[in-house]
C-alpha cells in the first residue's frame, strides 16, 4: 500500500495526495514484488537495496546509490511473531523521500498522527523518524526495568514461580534482539554525522548527536537490564537449590529417626530371649526408650544444624 504525503512550511497540516512530488514523502506498507517493481521503475531505484527493504532480518546500515541514499533501520516491536524488531527502509532521494516497511510501524504511524512533520525538509523529517524510533525502545525498556524490579522485589520473598523464569527467558531474547539492532543503528548514526552522506547543518549535527547518545544509552541500558536478568536467574537457581538441599536434609533425617523405632521393633520381633521378654510391661518400657533415644537424635541434630 503506498500513501504519499506533503505539507511545507506555510502549510497547517500534513495532507494526503494522489501522486508523488518535489517535496513528498511516499510511504509504502506491505509492498508486493509488483509494488516494488513499480517504485523500482517510478523512482529509479536499486532493486537489490529495495528488496532488502523487506527482508525481515536485514541489519541497521547505509548505502549510497547514485544520488539515492538508503538508511536501514530496525525498530522496536516486541508483539512480533518472528522477531522482536523490523526493519525500516528510508530513501532518500533528491527529490522527495521514501520510507518502506514489511507491516504498519509504529514510529511512523506516531509520526503521522502528530502532524509535526514538515515533508518538503527531508533530513529533519529523517531524524524525527529516527527520533520515534529511539522513543520506541526506549519506552519498552523502560516497561522491562518495571517488570524485572517487580520480579526482583518478589524474589526476596522467595515467591518466584516458573512462569517468571519463562517470561524472563522471552524477555532476554527481545533484549539480545534489541541489541542486534541498536549496535549497527549507532554505526549508522556516526556515519551521518560524518556529513559523507549528507550535507548537514549545525542544527542538525547537534539532533544526529543527541540521537547517537540516546543509542548508546540504549544499548548500555539494555546490555544492564541482561545482566539483572541474568542475576535474578542465577539467584533463582541458587534459592532452589538451597531449598532442595533443605528438604533433602529433612527428608534424610526423618528417614533416620524413623529407623530407630523399626531397628527396635526388629529386635523385639525375634524368637530369643531378650530383656523384659517376661514383664507385663515391656512395651511400655521398650516404647520409652526408643522415644528417649529418638528425642537425643534430634536434640543432637539440631544443635548441629542437620535438621
Amino acid at each position: 500500500m503506498q500513501t504519499v504525503y506533503f505539507r511545507n512550511i506555510r502549510s497547517q497540516v500534513l495532507e494526503k495526495i494522489n501522486s508523488p512530488k518535489r517535496g513528498a514523502w511516499v510511504r509504502v506498507v506491505d509492498p508486493s514484488s509488483e509494488e516494488l517493481k513499480k517504485l523500482e521503475k517510478d523512482f529509479n531505484l536499486d532493486a537489490d537495496l529495495l528488496a532488502d527493504g523487506v527482508d525481515l532480518y536485514e541489519v541497521p546500515r547505509i548505502e549510497r546509490e547514485g544520488n539515492n541514499l538508503y538508511i536501514y533501520v530496525r525498530y522496536c516491536r516486541p508483539v512480533g511473531e518472528y522477531t522482536s524488531t523490523h526493519p525500516l527502509l528510508i530513501v532518500v532521494m533528491p527529490d522527495m523521500l521514501l520510507t518502506v516497511s514489511r507491516i504498519e510501524s509504529e514510529p511512523i504511524s506516531k509520526l503521522i498522527d502528530s502532524q509535526q512533520v514538515v515533508t518538503t525538509q527531508k533530513l529533519k523529517l529523517v531524524l524525527q523518524i529516527l527520533g520515534e524510533l529511539n522513543r520506541g525502545y526506549r519506552q519498552h525498556l523502560n516497561n522491562v526495568t518495571k517488570k524485572i524490579l517487580s520480579t526482583r522485589k518478589r524474589l526476596q520473598r522467595t515467591i518466584v514461580n516458573n512462569d517468571d523464569i519463562l517470561t524472563f527467558i522471552d524477555v532476554e531474547e527481545d533484549l539480545n534482539e534489541f541489541l542486534a539492532a541498536l549496535q549497527p543503528y549507532g554505526i549508522v548514526l556516526h556515519a551521518l554525522l560524518d556529513g559523507k552522506y549528507m550535507k548537514l547543518h549545525e542544527e542538525d549535527e547537534e539532533l544526529i548527536e543527541d540521537l547517537q547518545l540516546s543509542a548508546g544509552e540504549l544499548v548500555e541500558l539494555t546490555k544492564s537490564r541482561l545482566k539483572t536478568i541474568q542475576n535474578i536467574r542465577e539467584a533463582y537457581n541458587t534459592i532452589a537449590t538451597n531449598n532442595l538441599n533443605k528438604v533433602f536434609k529433612r527428608l534424610t533425617s526423618i528417614a533416620i529417626f524413623m529407623s530407630i523405632p523399626t531397628v527396635v521393633g526388629g529386635l523385639y520381633g525375634m524368637n530369643v530371649l531378650l530383656p523384659f521378654s517376661d514383664s507385663d510391661d515391656a512395651f511400655w518400657y521398650i516404647l520409652g526408650a526408643t522415644g528417649l533415644i529418638m528425642t537425643g537424635f534430634v536434640i543432637y541434630f539440631k544443635r548441629h544444624r542437620w535438621l
